[in-house]
């Protein structure tokens, strides 16, 4: 029976996501990679399946065992991880977003960020790096802000059948940002080259496949997309 790594719940079945079938065809015909929206939902908690991804990640690489020794920066927090991370309390803990929606979050341009050179261990910024004027400007500031070996896991939609990155060189409107990028308010469509946005701003690593980070993990049982890979590069 399935089991929400999240809540610890046993659930019958996974819950679509809403709009599922809102997915535009050039989204599925070019087979990009983000949330499995078939396996969307936790029944009883409301967590989604990038949620269980990135708490099983964090665990299969040790983040979760040493979060109470790091200094960690929260860009745009899952509700659900940021809630699980404060219960085991972090030595710092920064939940930052460009425009804070509760009292604790601090304000955070990831473009110009406001905390000195190497204040974090790790920086977890998710589903970010498609909404922002320039990605590589913010890798160079997470960089900036990452103690030497600190850790950045910045998981990011992308399309790998794109050998590079789509882009224009004008505003996105809202219907073609949904037809092309997955979602009005995305301004790009990473492809096949996005390790070059990470490598450019100095971070070594690469995107590991889930099946090398979490061996013998079904997609299915755990409500997660086997087809997303693990963004996790260090300084």
């Amino acid at each position: 029976m399935p089991k929400c790594c999240i809540c610890n719940s046993a659930v019958d079945a996974w819950g679509e996501h809403p709009h599922k079938h809102q997915r535009s065809e050039f989204m599925r015909l070019m087979q990009a990679v983000g949330s499995d929206l078939s396996i969307y939902l936790c029944p009883k908690c409301g967590c989604n399946d990038r949620d269980r991804h990135l708490w099983l990640y964090l665990t299969a690489i040790g983040i979760i065992g040493e979060i109470k020794n790091l200094n960690i920066l929260h860009i745009a927090p899952e509700a659900h991880i940021e809630s699980l991370i404060r219960n085991i309390g972090p030595a710092t803990y920064v939940a930052g977003d460009l425009f804070p929606k509760k009292h604790e979050h601090v304000k955070v341009d990831v473009e110009n960020i406001q905390y000195p050179d190497e204040s974090f261990n790790f920086i977890l910024c998710n589903h970010v790096l498609e909404h922002v004027s320039n990605p590589i400007q913010a890798l160079r500031e997470f960089y900036r802000c990452l103690v030497p070996g600190g850790v950045l896991l910045a998981q990011t939609p992308y399309i790998p059948l794109l050998r590079n990155t789509f882009e224009l060189n004008v505003p996105v409107s809202e219907s073609f940002a949904k037809v092309f990028f997955g979602q009005e308010d995305h301004v790009r469509a990473f492809g096949s080259d996005i390790e070059n946005y990470f490598r450019e701003a100095g971070f070594k690593g690469q995107l590991l496949p889930h099946g090398v980070v979490l061996p013998g993990i079904d997609s299915n049982e755990f409500g997660v997309n086997i087809n997303e890979p693990l963004f996790v590069f260090t300084k």
